[in-house]
């Protein structure tokens, strides 16, 4: 059987590995630590970085549209890949998706549910913007981009600073500011950044150890880095649970020849690993939203579209 990856780049960020084969399960397998296995969106772009409101009623995620042209460039017939990325809101459950802004990514919500704060790629050193609920008016945190590619931001609970990546001399960079764009400070090299929702001085994030990338955790008081996955094979993107107690990840464990990912969930220490999906499918972005309900990202059926199910943790 033939196969072939493509890896999307957006801004130089890896959004996703579309992994094209003879056969896509068109549902991604579960294990038994998953129930009400149910598919969020549909709609024919890719659907990626879901995040879910304080109230836990509403979603945000990146929708890329991939499209190919062809043009002649001195007598040759070439295949331009045009991408266009938009962010998307909509009510869990229902079938109704609203496009709110166009060329921006990285969306997530302000604690009070007052806005969202997201990515805006349409300059050309993407900069950390502010809109309100509707995607209505965009306030740029800063004047101009802290480095080349401001990208991932997360809000802390009280509403006061924003931690967010970049990227510097070809390094991504985990930085904070508040929420007028001062205080600006670089806390170390990392990417994907999730706040502990019980105490907003402990994130997690990827970085790369050796080829591989691994999921860490800062103490943003003491700036005490912890090693939380190890193994020959690519663990990433986590996040914390609600409670704060569970972090979800993403990793090849299941098998690290294959580029596909699963969603595994484990104790905010380490312990008690679960997997959750398996199979032929690619899953990651996992985001938590009420009952312990795990959103995620999943190319069943040959689309990114959005996944949702309850996990059963002890």
């Amino acid at each position: 059987m033939k196969k072939l990856c493509f890896i999307l780049l957006f801004k130089g960020v890896m959004l996703a590995c579309l992994s094209v084969s003879a056969q896509i399960p068109s549902v991604p397998g579960t294990t038994g630590n998953a129930e009400n296995l149910t598919r969020e969106t549909s709609d024919p772009t890719q659907e990626l970085f879901p995040r879910i409101s304080p109230d836990g009623k509403f979603l945000l995620y990146n929708a890329l549209e991939i499209s190919y042209s062809l043009n002649i460039t001195n007598g040759k017939l070439e295949q331009k890949t045009n991408k266009k990325m938009r962010i998307v809101k909509k009510e869990i459950g229902k079938p109704i998706t609203n496009p709110l802004v166009n060329n921006a990514a990285y969306p997530t919500w302000m604690p009070d549910n007052s806005g969202i704060i997201f990515s805006y790629i349409k300059p050309e050193k993407p900069v950390i913007v502010r809109s309100d609920i509707n995607g209505n008016g965009l306030f740029y945190i800063s004047a101009g981009a802290m480095g080349e590619d401001d990208a991932e931001p997360v809000v802390t609970k009280d509403g006061s600073k924003i931690l967010f990546t970049t990227l510097m001399s070809g390094s991504r960079m985990i930085c904070s500011m508040d929420m007028k764009g001062g205080n600006y400070s670089v806390l170390g090299e990392g990417s994907h950044l999730s706040l502990n929702p019980a105490d907003n001085n402990k994130i997690i994030y990827n970085m790369k150890v050796g080829k591989l990338i691994q999921v860490f955790t800062m103490n943003l008081r003491t700036g005490e880095k912890t090693q939380l996955t190890t193994g020959d094979y690519n663990n990433r993107d986590g996040a914390f649970s609600k409670d704060g107690r569970y972090i979800a990840f993403a990793s090849n464990r299941e098998n690290p020849k294959k580029e596909n990912k699963h969603i595994y969930v484990m104790k905010a220490d380490g312990t008690d690993l679960i997997q959750i999906t398996q199979g032929e499918t690619d899953e990651g972005d996992p985001c938590w939203g009420n009952d312990n309900t795990l959103f995620f990202s999943s190319n069943a059926e040959k689309n990114y579209n959005i996944w949702k199910a309850r996990i059963k943790v002890k």
